[in-house]
């Protein structure tokens, strides 16, 4: 016996993006309804007739009707796969919440809300064992249930729950502690999460699938599901496999030149993924002259429109002084005065403007480069 499925987790639906502009913020929410579409095309690829999402479905309990009901007709188009769906703490299955909206709506033939801790039969031989939180913060490992579980003797038994593994945390707002040995304790074949966002196997049968379209800079690996089998004999392969449509980058990078963004281009082209679909969150520490600060600022507003995002951090980056920055602005004048007395302040650091001069000097010199620039033209 062979049972093929996707394991996926913390899609998130309705994500606002608030920080982001409001195109790009649109364009974020947009791709996770996107990411239906092409994990039903790897399942197909993939030979899997069930998608279990781990939790965290929606974004929230309290989204607009048309955001649910988006979600539910997306699923049905896909009918070959039948799509599990399990409460998270961002989507708890309580009274009156979002689940009992989706239950009124009419659930498609297709999607299966696991709602309570019980074996649901998924195909011959094979049993899930879900784990749906009730609460933001049960107070207890939604899992133990599943250690005197019963299911007849042979049946493949999978897990699904979603929280924090005991002693290996989670980047999710969960505070629900799973133990490590449950798929051993409960005689699990598989153990499918949701919560850390990123792809992680924590015990042999135990695996964390993270959201199939990142939604922050990745300290994990973001952007993927897994294609799990189980075999009757207890053979299990889970094979990751890339599922997002934005890639969201984050690198710093030391300056001691401007020279030195030729290394950060390379790693940005050299990556394959598609620049135009690429945040990037970029730190700069080292220093540069002022002159090449303003060459910093043109490069990064070249790169804003090659990237679909840019946030840069130059917090560590210093300013190095030199008599070329200021012969730039002239041999004499009021320009140049400023700039000198901006050059006293920034070079005292017990000084209480010491930062915003220094600040100040960068986007005076950026301002002369800007004019020296357009005048050339």
């Amino acid at each position: 016996m062979t049972f093929r499925f996707i394991h996926t987790a913390d899609w998130q639906l309705g994500k606002p993006f608030a920080n982001f502009p409001a195109d790009l913020a649109g364009e974020l929410s947009a791709a996770r309804f996107t990411a239906i579409e092409r994990i039903a095309g790897i399942a197909a690829t993939r030979g899997a007739s069930h998608v279990l999402v781990a939790g965290d479905v929606f974004d929230g309990e309290d989204l607009a009707n048309a955001t649910v009901r988006r979600a539910l007709e997306r699923m049905a188009e896909f009918s070959s796969v039948t799509w599990v769906l399990l409460p998270g703490n961002h989507d708890p299955a309580r009274p009156g919440g979002i689940w009992d909206r989706i239950q009124r709506f009419g659930i498609p033939t297709n999607v299966l809300p696991v709602l309570l801790p019980e074996p649901v039969v998924l195909a011959d031989a094979v049993h899930l064992l879900s784990a749906p939180l009730t609460t933001k913060n049960p107070g207890r490992d939604p899992t133990l249930w599943m250690d005197d579980a019963a299911t007849p003797v042979g049946a493949l038994r999978i897990g699904l729950a979603h929280g924090s593994i005991q002693g290996f945390g989670s980047d999710g707002e969960s505070a629900v502690l799973i133990a490590r040995e449950r798929a051993r304790t409960a005689g699990l074949n598989y153990l499918a999460l949701g919560d850390w966002h990123g792809v992680k196997q924590v015990a042999p049968e135990t695996w964390y699938s993270g959201t199939p379209e990142p939604d922050r800079y990745p300290s994990n690996e973001p952007g993927y599901v897994l294609a799990v089998t189980l075999q009757g004999n207890g053979a299990l392969t889970a094979e990751k496999l890339a599922s997002a449509h934005f890639t969201w980058d984050k690198k710093s990078a030391a300056l001691t030149s401007v020279s030195d963004l030729a290394v950060l281009e390379t790693a940005l082209t050299g990556s394959g993924a598609s620049l135009s679909r690429n945040l990037l969150q970029v730190s700069f520490n080292g220093s540069l002259s002022l002159s090449e600060h303003a060459s910093l600022d043109a490069w990064c507003e070249t790169w804003s429109g090659r990237l679909r995002h840019l946030d840069v951090d130059r917090s560590q980056l210093a300013v190095r002084l030199s008599e070329t920055d200021f012969e730039s602005l002239g041999s004499e004048g009021p320009l140049l005065d400023v700039a000198r007395s901006l050059e006293t302040v920034a070079a005292d650091p017990a000084h209480k403007d010491h930062a915003h001069a220094a600040l100040a000097l960068q986007r005076l010199f950026g301002f002369a480069a800007e004019a020296v620039r357009e005048g050339a033209a």
